[in-house]
């Protein structure tokens, strides 16, 4: 209840990407919530916080792409006009090596989100299969990014050329809407059966606190 000041929120700042996402600490100070606003179909996570993951997932899988797609054209453009031992930079060998595997690399991303949304839009996926979609795309965006910035050197630091920002923008989204090992690992529960999200310590330390209140 608000009107108890229960409850406060203070903006997050100092990101150094996402700065359009408004994302805020909350604080609950003795928050009481009665049984009459209990929404009992949604109680828990797979049946709340879980729904709302497996269609937001799907969209930011598609983040690393357009991200990407943005990173590779200003460094098709830098190559194009910066020039070195009086040769523009896309003449030579080990750049042409990097901008092709890039471009491959996005291309792949394209397809795999691609196909993800079309069957999450028909019914036929879950959210192991978006999972993997969104921890492969920012895990190969990551990649791609680094290597636009190390395609224009020093310059890829700086803010004026279009991709250090990009390189920013991947950080923050390889942790936005589920970290890279915790979609892994939701995809991992599918592949073989074994949920290995929780510590085996932490449930060690549930199964004695539960056999000592047996006791008491």
């Amino acid at each position: 209840h608000q009107e108890s000041h229960t409850i406060q929120t203070s903006k997050i700042e100092g990101k150094i990407s996402l700065r359009m996402v408004q994302n805020a600490n909350v604080e609950f100070k003795n928050a009481f919530c009665p049984d009459s606003n209990v929404m009992e179909d949604h109680v828990g996570f797979a049946r709340s916080v879980g729904r709302v993951l497996e269609a937001s997932r799907v969209s930011v899988g598609w983040i690393p792409v357009g991200v990407c797609l943005g990173a590779l054209e200003k460094t098709l453009e830098y190559v194009s006009h910066r020039e070195a031992f009086d040769a523009p930079l896309s003449s030579y060998q080990l750049v042409q090596e990097k901008l092709v595997r890039i471009t491959a690399t996005v291309f792949s991303m394209y397809l795999l989100i691609e196909r993800v949304t079309q069957d999450f839009a028909a019914g036929k996926c879950d959210i192991s299969a978006i999972s993997m979609a969104k921890a492969h795309n920012s895990r190969m965006g990551r990649e791609v990014v680094s290597t636009c910035r190390e395609i224009l050197g020093g310059n890829g630091i700086v803010l004026d050329y279009g991709v250090a920002s990009k390189f920013c923008d991947m950080e923050s989204i390889y942790t936005y809407e589920g970290t890279y090992d915790i979609c892994c690992l939701v995809a991992g529960r599918s592949l073989t059966g074994f949920a290995a999200i929780k510590s085996p310590a932490g449930l060690r330390k549930k199964k004695d606190r539960n056999s000592i209140q047996s006791k008491l």
